[in-house]
């Protein structure tokens, strides 16, 4: 099955000489092509990059720096939020067990007075 693969590929693959015409064309088109040109022709000039491209992304660049100097700030200003809102639940809580026994203390008293 192998061989027979290889044949039907070497029989399709034969190298096949070109059409005339091809050959004309090839042919006219070398030697048109080693002729001296009496005109130089203009080259295109070189593509470059824009002049506000740079200035662009500068800007952007600074931007971006200013938004993520923002954007930590603003977790930074979160987070000692959070802590100070923790303090101030742990400060409620004391001061609700000192309240607590504060009217223990006071009832106990006017229980115990004549």
């Amino acid at each position: 099955m192998s061989d027979d693969l290889e044949n039907r590929l070497t029989q399709a693959l034969k190298p096949v000489a070109p059409r005339e015409e091809f050959s004309a064309r090839l042919l006219e088109r070398v030697a048109a092509e080693a002729r001296p040109q009496t005109a130089t022709p203009k080259s295109r000039p070189r593509r470059t990059m824009p002049t506000w491209w740079l200035p662009a992304g500068l800007a952007a660049s600074l931007l971006l720096a200013v938004g993520v100097r923002h954007h930590a700030a603003e977790s930074q200003e979160r987070l000692a939020g959070l802590a100070a809102r923790q303090q101030v639940f742990a400060a409620l809580a004391l001061t609700n067990q000192k309240l607590d026994l504060a009217v223990r203390t006071v009832q106990s008293e006017s229980r115990a007075a004549p």
